[in-house]
């Protein structure tokens, strides 16, 4: 696995896991890195934050609510700071990045895991336009959920961090069950979902319609999640 490679020899002490969620990405860093001290999550779901909590209960981890613009942590508190699939969430994805950055301390490593939008199958493609309109019912709801980012917009926010020693990798989820009826009634009834706690909303019809067509399109070309970057460098 990617991250196995990347992380089984750092010994990673105290780190920080922003846009936690429930946890997924915890996990892979705990499978994955060569050691840890502590783990902190942050997120500003207090919903995910419970679930996570339940998932790693022990004194080696904690999660927190707090915005990704203002952490509640000293300068260079941390070993690693780390952020996976949560940047298109970011309000200011470069005040938030600029943030975990007055947190790392300096040697520190600093990975970002991010999807991207280019040289997408027809396939991706769908898992794109899926995540769009996610992102369109997020922020009628007043949630911020931005679309996703092109690959040279990821580097470049990268760049501003000025990170020593970066390397870049890509990597794309398994694609084989893009066209399975599970994988696609899986997506369907996510989608269904949101369309059920939209009702009322004077857009709800415009974005029934959307996904209406979006079932149409996941039938015919399938669905499978998009191509990954994986950046990491030291301060």
């Amino acid at each position: 696995m990617i991250f196995n490679n990347l992380l089984s020899n750092i010994d990673a002490g105290e780190v920080l896991d922003v846009g936690c969620g429930s946890g997924q990405f915890t996990e892979i860093l705990t499978e994955s890195l060569k050691s840890f001290r502590t783990i902190t999550g942050v997120d500003v779901d207090e919903e995910s934050l419970a679930e996570a909590g339940t998932k790693f209960s022990d004194d080696n981890f904690r999660f927190l609510k707090a915005e990704s613009q203002e952490l509640p942590f000293e300068e260079e508190s941390f070993d690693m700071v780390a952020i996976s699939k949560a940047l298109h969430h970011m309000e200011d994805p470069v005040a938030s990045l600029a943030e975990m950055r007055r947190v790392l301390k300096t040697g520190g490593y600093f990975l970002i895991n991010e999807m991207h939008r280019d040289q997408l199958t027809d396939a991706h493609e769908s898992h794109m336009l899926y995540h769009h309109l996610r992102s369109e019912i997020d922020n009628l709801s007043g949630i911020s959920h931005n679309k996703t980012f092109y690959r040279k917009d990821l580097i470049m926010l990268s760049d501003k961090l000025g990170l020593a020693e970066r390397t870049i990798l890509e990597f794309s989820p398994d694609s084989s069950r893009a066209m399975d009826t599970d994988n696609i009634a899986e997506f369907i009834a996510k989608m269904d979902g949101w369309i059920q706690a939209l009702k009322g909303h004077p857009e709800s019809r415009r974005i029934e319609e959307r996904a209406e067509e979006l079932k149409e399109r996941f039938r015919k070309f399938g669905i499978s999640r998009p191509p990954q970057l994986l950046i990491m460098g030291s301060k």
